[in-house]
């Protein structure tokens, strides 16, 4: 049989396949995105700033409180970092 003058039906797309919309994002979601970035470099910034001070090899005997709060903070800023990249992924 002749094919030259059919032409092949077009290929649908099956629904799986078809591309989403994007959802919109509600306002606190929005907000989030926008601020999220600066607000994990901040965080990552406090860190930094804790690490070099607990670098001294002297604070623990110089100031054991000051030391211990420094690594409790450390503790709890990767905590929040760790929430916000989190949240920003999602």
């Amino acid at each position: 049989p002749r094919t030259e003058g059919k032409k092949a039906a077009p290929k649908t797309v099956p629904a799986a396949e078809a591309p989403r919309k994007a959802t919109k994002l509600s306002y606190k979601d929005q907000r989030d995105y926008d601020l999220l970035p600066k607000r994990i470099e901040e965080i990552e910034a406090q860190i930094a700033r804790d690490e070099t001070a607990m670098s001294d090899p002297d604070l623990y005997a110089k100031d054991p409180g000051r030391f211990s709060k420094l690594s409790d903070g450390i503790s709890r800023l990767r905590d929040e970092k760790d929430a916000a990249e989190m949240r920003w992924l999602e």
